[in-house]
């Protein structure tokens, strides 16, 4: 019985030590993101783009002529699912694949004209939003914000997961 009282003890005693899930970083982070991610899901939608597939049309943009698998490096996602994303987007007619001269297997990735009209529409809209997000911090808070971010995202402790 004693045996018992103890394990049960330090059992409370542990879930007490422990975070709660509204005092979590990763919690506030995903959380963040997700009310960010659906409103900008919203705001593409009359678009036919998805935040991921816009992601990926922004890095081709900033990117010229890159890869899948510089694609998938950029946003941190498995090359299956980057060709995944990319036959939608070439099915929707947003990108082209070119083949690259030297590998006929290995091939480039550029806006279609209709998805260089699409985002040069997107664009200035999403660079002022930018802006009006970015206005709302300091300079110096948002490169300590921005660097945070960076260290999470890079953060040994989470490849043990």
């Amino acid at each position: 019985m004693i045996v018992l009282h103890i394990i049960v003890a330090t059992t409370k005693f542990q879930r007490d030590l422990m975070h709660k899930l509204e005092d979590s970083l990763g919690f506030q982070v995903n959380m963040t993101a997700n009310a960010m991610k659906n409103r900008f899901n919203n705001f593409l939608k009359p678009y036919s783009l998805t935040s991921e597939q816009y992601v990926i049309m922004k890095s081709v943009e900033e990117n010229p002529d890159i890869t899948p698998t510089q694609l998938a490096d950029i946003t941190f996602k498995d090359k299956t699912t980057i060709t995944r994303m990319i036959n939608t987007l070439v099915k929707n007619e947003m990108l082209i694949r070119i083949p690259k001269d030297d590998d006929r297997r290995a091939y480039k990735i550029q806006w279609s004209p209709k998805g260089d009209r699409i985002m040069s529409e997107i664009l200035p809209i999403t660079e002022g939003v930018i802006a009006k997000l970015s206005s709302q911090f300091s300079p110096k808070d948002l490169e300590t914000f921005l660097t945070i971010l960076e260290k999470l995202k890079q953060t040994p402790c989470l490849e043990t997961l």
